[in-house]
Formats: C-alpha cells, structure tokens, sequence
C-alpha cells in the first residue's frame, strides 16, 4: 500500500500524533543502535506514516534499574500519521511511547466496528499477560464503577 503525504493524509483525516519515545541501556552504542532500529520498524509499519524524528544525545543515568550497573538513555520525539483510532492503538501497545499528544483531528468519529477491534484487541493483550503470570482480570469494585 502507498502512505499518503503528509498534506493528503491531513485531508483524509488520518490522526497526527506526537510520541516521545525512550530507550534504556547498558551502553551508549545499544542505546543508540536499539532506539534507531525501533523508529525504523515503526517508519515500516502499516497504515503509519512517521512524518519528523528528534532523536536527543544519549544521556547517563543516575541509579540505572538493577541489574544494571550503569545505565544510558536516549529520547526520540516522533510526529506521525496513523488512517485510525485502532492504527493509532495498535502503535502505541507496539512501540511503547512515554507519552502521546494526538495533534489533530480536534474530532473524530469512530465506527462500533472499529471500537470492536480496539477493545478485542486489547482483550486479547489482557489474556497474554494473565497467561505469561503478569496479572489477570480485575476484580470490579463495589458499586460496579470504573474507578
């Protein structure tokens, strides 16, 4: 399939939004060479289209997380373009962003159809951490309400 340009995938409505995206390492050289190869699959991915890259110096860690002894860290600010909430979705459970801004459209709408396959989706990711032991299904409050 060929990505629209940026102006085009404006027009179509796809949804413009900023990721900061962070990687932590064990040295600077797989800091660099990881966090280089995540954005290049993420420029590769369908129904994505990554418009501008920032990538920031790597920096050191203070504390790094154990086992670590020392630690390193680089941030890349990613402005892109995805055709749908569930594209959206699915590169955000897929690339791990730090944080999100969705740009624009200032309004969207979605079909049932499409929140169906968000909410399977993420369903279905809820079963593969109960399965792997990271946890399972939440136990509703008293009351019935969403906290």
């Amino acid at each position: 399939m060929q990505l629209p340009d940026v102006e085009k995938a404006r027009k179509s409505g796809w949804i413009e939004s900023w990721f900061a995206i962070e990687v932590l390492g064990g040295s600077e050289e797989i800091v660099v060479k990881s966090l280089k190869e995540h954005i290049d699959k993420l420029s590769k991915t369908e129904d994505v289209l990554v418009h501008k890259t920032e990538f920031h110096p790597v920096q050191e860690v203070k504390n790094p997380p154990k086992p670590l002894k020392r630690g390193w860290s680089q941030i890349v600010n990613v402005t892109l373009f995805t055709r749908d909430l569930y594209a959206l979705v699915q590169t955000v459970m897929l690339y791990g962003p730090s944080a999100i801004e969705v740009l624009s459209p200032p309004n969207k709408q979605v079909s049932a159809g499409e929140i169906q396959n968000i909410v399977n989706t993420l369903a279905g990711l809820l079963h593969q951490f109960a399965a792997a032991g990271a946890g399972g299904i939440v136990i509703t409050p008293s009351g019935n309400k969403c906290a």
